[in-house]
Parts: structure tokens; C-alpha cells; sequence
């Protein structure tokens, strides 16, 4: 199950996520309508074998190795910002 299907199922449709990387580097990507989106690994260019879910904590969140501008990878967080 691709992260769209697992946000999905866990009641999620139309959120933000805040990225926030091993150097404290934050990043939010906004509006995303998780039903119109096809690959939200490629669109936050996270490695799919990498991530770990934790949607069990009062902020829900997931892990995940990330490619940076230099094709190097960094460990990121995604938090799931609900609108």
C-alpha cells in the first residue's frame, strides 16, 4: 500500500505536510488533495522502501529517507497537517 492509500484509509483527504529533515530544515507542501494525487512518493521524491508510519500518535506523522538536490539521501519526517 503506497503512502496516498495508507493517508486514505486513516480517514485523510485534503491535508498539509510539514517535512522536517535530520538538520531541522522545514518544509511544507500544501493542499494536497490525496485523491487527485497518483504518486506522492515521487512528488516528495521519498525512497518508498524507507517509510515508516506512526499514525497511532496524538501528531501523526511518517519517516522516510528523502533525495535532496544532489541525489544524496536525508531522513526526513512528514507531518500530516489536516485542514
Amino acid at each position: 500500500m503506497d503512502l496516498n492509500e495508507r493517508l486514505i484509509t486513516q480517514g485523510y483527504d485534503h491535508i498539509d505536510i510539514l517535512l522536517i529533515d535530520e538538520e531541522a530544515n522545514q518544509t511544507t507542501v500544501a493542499d494536497i488533495t490525496l485523491h487527485k494525487v497518483t504518486d506522492l512518493e515521487y512528488k516528495l521524491y521519498l525512497d518508498p522502501e524507507t517509510i515508516t508510519y506512526h499514525f497511532d500518535v496524538d501528531d501523526p506523522y511518517f519517516e522516510a529517507n528523502q533525495k535532496d538536490d544532489l541525489g544524496n539521501d536525508k531522513k526526513v519526517k512528514g507531518f500530516i497537517l489536516e485542514w
